[in-house]
């Protein structure tokens, strides 16, 4: 290959780049302009259960106390992919030890709100990540509480 070859091929592959960092850049950045439809409230493990993604339903997750607007995200989070089994519940203690389950049950929903006290520093680390993650990608729409909290 010549070097005006190698030249041509560096520029294409330079623009390349630059389109495609573009586009994801301002396709988050219109992600995270978009508003949920929930305002700011307290929320019971049991309220969040109804919003699973189910019949185009929106999508809360929990983690470590707030509430999330996972909508934007159905394509992970929705019903049949992967991580749907995250959706409508308080989902700290599987993300932090990257714990995959059935999905939600009666006996989850009427426990108490997991302290999760006894987490390793690791698995704090990994749910530290996921807050991160979500607060940046995702609204929070409110504070998981015991029901007698409302």
């Amino acid at each position: 290959m010549n070097n005006t070859t190698r030249l041509v091929v560096a520029a294409v592959f330079v623009y390349g780049t630059y389109r495609l960092a573009r586009f994801l850049w301002s396709k988050d950045a219109a992600n995270s302009a978009a508003k949920s439809q929930f305002t700011y409230r307290k929320w019971t493990k049991r309220q969040i259960s109804k919003y699973t993604g189910a019949d185009n339903q929106p999508i809360l997750i929990a983690l470590d106390g707030k509430v999330y607007d996972v909508s934007l995200g159905r394509g992970f989070y929705g019903p049949g992919c992967a991580y749907n089994v995250f959706a409508g519940r308080d989902a700290s203690r599987l993300l932090a030890k990257q714990e995959f389950d059935e999905g939600i049950t009666d006996a989850e929903l009427d426990a108490p709100i997991d302290d999760l006290q006894d987490l390793t520093e690791e698995d704090r680390e990994a749910l530290d990540s996921y807050i991160g993650l979500f607060s940046v990608k995702y609204h929070c729409v409110g504070e998981l509480v015991e029901p007698k909290d409302l």
